[in-house]
């Protein structure tokens, strides 16, 4: 097995990251190669640390941004298929190398940046209540018990304990069950950009978040340019498609359906939510949501001084 000999200290062709995935392929596949182009290798390299295991529980036909732009890995095994592939190869259960930030799997070919995934994605008809466009009072509740534990659980195991720690804190008090989807960034650029677990403000979470379920085939059936209402008054988040990448605000999506249950979505997102670039449109500004309290329980920030959570 020949790996792809990559010089990682090269900002040029591996940005500054927390993790990295690479997909190298066999010697036998180099030999039709007269050389080999920095875009296919760019296009084997993933900004963050995928297990099989977190590959594998990605919906089918989900997009996977690569260090190529533009040019994404397309999921192309369902769920319930023990095997995985992308952009129909098959990627083994066992990465070559693995050192927590960092995973490699060894494939027999190299994946074709000219892929196409020609299936339709179904479309789930969502409650769209968070539309930009949509009456304040359309937003729904669905009353009983309800818990964060689990999607926190997964948020954490998946690089985002900072956003989970805030989804503990700011809804623990709510006596309603909202239908929720969270956009969640992952742990790495938060702490690059705030020096504390206090400067990353509830209303930077707040932006991150929508008032109605949106699973991975409803963005993807969305049309460019919707806007979507946030628990941040008067913060939208406009839904572009990008060369085949879905984005948010200009950030693309990274880890569609990361968490999903039946009134909670989350998905993973390259970085932090700013306001969208494109001015909205004749509707004017979007309703109002209700306000989440931004104080933070004071036992929950005394006892977290840095950002080791």
């Amino acid at each position: 097995m020949a790996g792809i000999t990559v010089e990682l200290a090269s900002r040029s062709l591996v940005p500054q990251s927390p993790s990295l995935t690479i997909f190298a392929p066999s010697d036998s596949a180099f030999i039709p190669l007269d050389h080999l182009p920095l875009s296919l290798v760019q296009y084997h390299l993933l900004p963050l640390a995928f297990s099989f295991q977190s590959l594998k529980s990605l919906p089918y036909g989900a997009k996977i941004s690569t260090l190529l732009s533009g040019h994404p890995l397309i999921v192309t095994t369902s769920l319930e298929d023990y095997r995985l592939s992308l952009n129909n190869v098959t990627i083994p259960w066992s990465p070559i190398y693995v050192d927590g930030s960092l995973i490699i799997f060894g494939i027999d070919k190299f994946f074709d940046p000219n892929f196409q995934f020609l299936d339709p994605f179904p479309s789930h008809s969502p409650n769209l209540e968070c539309l930009a466009s949509t009456p304040n009072d359309a937003v729904v509740s669905l009353s009983g018990a309800y818990t964060f534990h689990e999607a926190c659980a997964t948020l954490r195991s998946k690089g985002c304990s900072v956003m989970a720690s805030f989804l503990d804190m700011q809804f623990l008090e709510l006596q309603e069950r909202t239908v929720l989807t969270v956009f969640a960034p992952v742990d790495g650029v938060i702490k690059n950009r705030f020096s504390s677990f206090s400067d990353f403000s509830s209303s930077i979470f707040h932006r991150h978040i929508v008032p109605c379920r949106l699973l991975w085939g409803d963005l993807l059936n969305m049309e460019d340019g919707t806007l979507l209402r946030t628990f941040l008054d008067g913060f939208t988040i406009n839904v572009t498609g990008s060369h085949d990448v879905l984005v948010l605000n200009d950030v693309p999506v990274i880890y569609p359906d990361m968490y999903v249950c039946d009134w909670l979505v989350v998905h993973g997102i390259r970085d932090i939510l700013e306001a969208p670039k494109q001015k909205e449109d004749a509707l004017g500004p979007p309703a109002e949501v209700p306000k989440q309290t931004e104080k933070e329980p004071e036992s929950f920030m005394f006892s977290i001084s840095n950002w080791k959570l």
